[in-house]
């Protein structure tokens, strides 16, 4: 006979969806989105609803939590203006955005609507009784949701910026392609996005080699006038971050986080200096809760910010992969090394190679004529070479 105490127990460690939804701090819908992606999974469905146990809710809690731990501040931290016409847009948009799965494709459409009916630029307690009758949501899960953006974007900083898309400061190469998020959220020195941009990437799990190999060109783009670009991921991102930084070039880290969280966590100091020295930029708003998709959707903006792409070690699932997708469907140069071509333990470099825009490279110099080809960069006149100067002379090239 099982004790009472123990069915107690058990009761007490099952939660209805409803219940899961408020203990999650989410909303109802945005539960179910994540049960048909099976990121949560229920112990049972019934017609009268699905039950979640308690410990399959931590696990979601713990995930979230660790993704990205939020970004220190100092204690005279001035926070951003959120009193104003353009931030009540903002605001209004990511809790609308909020009932569509994070997702602009389908939030844009259905506020763009919402606009043409009423001024989005006011404070969402005044929209808050249409805006439920037009998307069908009741009141108080509207109410909830705004809470939560608001108390996201109050973690932003006064120095910190949002562009628009249409506005004169968005990248006009980035505002051209399809996936051009609504709104930019930055942190740093915004010029930087009017300047030549070439995206380094590659495997977190980089070789020793490859992180020398992403070094080296990236000081060597720094020297020829070229903005670096990567996604402050470990492995070749951090290497082609920190060679701009020690050789005081400029660099664009493009998040897979909010600017104001910071992953991984060892790049928290990285990500401060860029945030000082160059730019940090991410397309997600500090009210989100960090999702693993999120990584390889920043990595479209990367490439769209971007004149081209270098991949320097990549494996077969590598992000960067991602990236060569999206740069070669934006019309971008896709660079690809010889040695991953050669690499008979890796399929994606054979079949990249033959997609138009793609290139391969095996010295430093062959990937700079494909950019002087372009007009990308002016001839460059100046010995480099991706190994250490004065070892493998192969790879050492003068420019005539």
């Amino acid at each position: 006979k099982v004790e009472r105490k123990v069915i107690e127990q058990v009761v007490n460690d099952l939660f209805f969806s409803k219940e899961a939804a408020e203990y999650l701090g989410i909303s109802s819908q945005r539960l179910n989105q994540l049960v048909h992606a099976g990121q949560v999974i229920p112990i049972k469905k019934t017609p009268a609803g699905s039950l979640f146990l308690k410990q399959d809710l931590d696990e979601r809690k713990r995930n979230l939590k660790t993704i990205a731990p939020e970004l220190s501040t100092d204690k005279g931290h001035e926070k951003i203006d959120l009193n104003t016409p353009f931030m009540h847009e903002v605001m209004n948009y990511y809790t609308i955005q909020s009932f569509f799965n994070f997702s602009d494709k389908k939030t844009e459409p259905i506020f763009k609507e919402l606009s043409a009916e009423m001024d989005m630029q006011q404070e969402f307690s005044k929209l808050i009784e249409k805006v439920s009758g037009w998307l069908k949501q009741n009141e108080e899960d509207l109410q909830k949701a705004y809470r939560k953006v608001v108390k996201g974007f109050q973690s932003l900083s006064k120095g910190d910026m949002i562009i628009k898309k249409g506005m004169k400061d968005y990248p006009k190469l980035l505002a051209m392609t399809d996936e051009a998020p609504p709104y930019l959220f930055l942190r740093g020195n915004i010029s930087l996005l009017k300047e030549k941009i070439v995206s380094v990437v590659g495997s977190r799990d980089a070789s020793e080699d490859g992180l020398k190999k992403a070094y080296r060109l990236a000081r060597h783009l720094g020297n020829a006038g070229i903005v670096v670009a990567s996604g402050l991921a470990r492995g070749i991102d951090t290497a082609a971050h920190k060679a701009a930084i020690e050789y005081q070039y400029p660099t664009i880290a493009v998040l897979g986080t909010p600017i104001t969280r910071a992953y991984p966590k060892e790049n928290e100091k990285l990500q401060r200096i860029i945030s000082q020295e160059g730019l940090v930029v991410s397309q997600f708003p500090p009210s989100s809760q960090v999702q693993r998709w999120f990584f390889p959707m920043r990595n479209a903006v990367m490439s769209g910010i971007s004149l081209a792409t270098a991949i320097v070690e990549a494996g077969e699932t590598s992000g960067a992969l991602k990236q060569a997708d999206y740069a070669l469907k934006q019309k971008r140069l896709v660079f690809i090394p010889q040695s991953a071509l050669d690499n008979e333990n890796i399929s994606w470099p054979k079949k990249y190679i033959k997609r138009e825009g793609a290139a391969k490279f095996t010295r430093i110099e062959d990937l700079f004529a494909a950019l002087e080809k372009a007009n990308i960069i002016p001839t460059v006149e100046e010995q480099m070479s991706l190994f250490d100067e004065g070892t493998d002379k192969v790879y050492v090239h003068q420019f005539k």
